[in-house]
């Protein structure tokens, strides 16, 4: 797997460096494959998006690398469906903990 950075752009406003790359490789890489070519922590490493073309090899990846994890939760919105399901947890586990007490 080979890639080359098309663009990298330093958001100093968002805390962030912003990559668009240009992977090689037989198979749709994942965001592992990703955080390990940009060498990144995967807890402030966004993948946007991988965009293939069929019948070609070379991807098209859309990357973001926050500074610190409080720039990534203040920028980056979590889905309604993440935030439910996070929210059922927790009263779950409240009344988990109620009925022990």
């Amino acid at each position: 797997m080979e890639s080359k950075t098309i663009k990298e752009n330093k958001n100093l406003s968002l805390n962030r460096t912003e990559y668009v790359l240009e992977i090689k490789s037989e198979k749709n890489p994942s965001k592992a494959d990703v955080v390990a070519l940009l060498k990144s922590d995967a807890e402030l490493t966004v993948v946007r998006k991988i965009d293939g073309s069929f019948g070609k090899d070379a991807f098209a990846v859309d990357v973001v690398v926050y500074n610190t994890a409080a720039d990534k939760t203040r920028v980056e919105t979590i889905p309604r469906k993440v935030r439910k399901k996070a929210v059922a947890e927790a009263k779950k586990a409240a009344e988990e903990a109620r009925k022990a007490a």
